[in-house]
């Protein structure tokens, strides 16, 4: 008697569990949107959400290598598999097309699609909570005035559990913050607005904050440097951090070049490119509040250059074919806008990461748009030879140590490369 007790409270617990788990996790089926039930289209608003979606990077995740604008497809690598984009173009079947703006709002503020499944917070949702509705809506118009793409996109590629949609649920209790923006109200409107970019639709979080194990942004370290897709992205606040001048910034995001820090490369360069489209004013305020987050005052790097090193001659002949016309000291700024290398800060930075990727893919995006260019030396140089280049610039042009698994990172940087979407 007591054991079929025992049995029955087991059953009866199990059903609650169950209960509050499918509690938990369902969310309703907004109904799909008649295809022609649409409201007109407002082209004032559609240009302003396309200048926010620029503001966002939208197209840079939602489009694939060599595909059509938002049509989704790009692989994301995370620790957990490889998410693709989704196709966020009007078409009805394998796009966004049968959404209405209630569903639209509810996928960027809660994670939730349309037929009320679980998205991967690899779509920055939980920045997205920070945008207004008014953004949203605009947003929301910019997309359906794209054309309609029909293109199924790959599925996505988790390992177990975490192909299990509905743990999303679970992560979203733990890390998703809901609150609206609020205003500082001992700041100035402008210093606002930028915080309500970088920290919402922006979302440079995403990429500038250290993750935890379970995939979450570290509250605790807050734009303090991380890894995103292969690179390095730096510290924008904290005792790494290198302080910006408001100009500087502004210049900086305006056109992924400043003589006093560098060419923006990799995924900051595809930032770069998408900010030139957007409001002027929105760059300042976006430069006015990260450049709080460190002193806020101009900076030059001291430049670093020990010509009187030791150095084999196969590698100062590497240096000189392929570095030192454009990278010297002297040489100037020419139109590829290199910059002596003495202050570089990717040699001086703990990984090698970006510099290893600059030297195999160079620097491309800016080719057609009068910005930084450098020739990608992939197919030039072999693994040894990066090695012993990388090494070299870092012992001539940092006080740092020597970097450590520098082979590891230039085998990861090449699949990295190679396999990019």
């Amino acid at each position: 008697m007591k054991r079929r007790r025992i049995g029955i409270i087991i059953l009866v617990a199990f059903v609650f569990l169950g209960i509050a788990a499918f509690a938990l996790t369902w969310r309703p089926e907004i109904p799909a949107v008649a295809k022609d039930d649409q409201p007109d289209m407002d082209r004032a608003l559609a240009w302003r959400g396309y200048v926010l979606a620029e503001l966002g990077n939208c197209a840079s995740c939602h489009t694939a290598k060599n595909g059509q604008p938002y049509a989704g497809g790009r692989a994301m690598p995370t620790p957990f598999g490889t998410i693709h984009a989704t196709n966020i173009t009007p078409d009805r079947e394998t796009g966004i097309g049968s959404w209405s703006i209630d569903a639209f709002t509810r996928a960027m503020q809660k994670g939730i699609d349309r037929e009320g499944t679980h998205l991967y917070p690899a779509f920055p949702y939980t920045h997205f909570t920070k945008a207004s509705d008014e953004d949203i809506r605009a947003l929301y118009a910019f997309l359906r005035s794209l054309p309609a793409i029909k293109h199924d996109v790959a599925a996505n590629d988790l390992t177990f559990p975490f192909n299990i949609r509905a743990l999303v649920a679970g992560w979203n209790l733990l890390f998703l913050d809901t609150g609206e923006f609020e205003p500082v109200s001992d700041q100035s409107e402008q210093w606002n607005r930028g915080r309500y970019l970088v920290e919402g639709l922006s979302h440079c979080g995403a990429c500038h904050t250290p993750r935890n194990i379970m995939g979450a942004e570290k509250s605790s370290e807050k734009y303090q440097g991380a890894m995103i897709d292969g690179w390095y992205a730096p510290p924008l606040s904290g005792d790494g951090a290198r302080p910006w001048g408001v100009d500087q910034l502004g210049n900086y995001l305006a056109t992924g070049f400043q003589r006093d820090h560098g060419a923006a490369a990799g995924p900051m360069a595809e930032t770069a490119l998408n900010l030139r489209q957007a409001s002027p004013s929105d760059v300042e305020a976006i430069a006015v509040y990260t450049a709080s987050l460190s002193d806020g005052n101009e900076q030059e790097m001291t430049p670093i250059d020990h010509q009187d090193i030791d150095v084999s001659a196969p590698t100062q002949n590497l240096w000189v074919g392929a570095c030192a016309n454009c990278h010297e000291q002297g040489a100037g700024v020419g139109p590829s806008k290199a910059l002596p290398l003495s202050i570089s800060a990717s040699v001086r930075q703990p990984s090698p990461v970006n510099t290893v990727r600059t030297i195999l893919e160079g620097i491309e995006a800016y080719r057609d748009e009068d910005g930084p260019y450098m020739p990608a030396f992939s197919d030039i140089l072999t693994d040894d030879e990066i090695a012993k280049l990388s090494q070299y610039l870092r012992r001539r042009y940092s006080d740092q140590a020597q970097w450590s698994g520098l082979e590891d990172a230039i085998s990861k940087a090449r699949a990295n490369a190679d396999g990019k979407e």
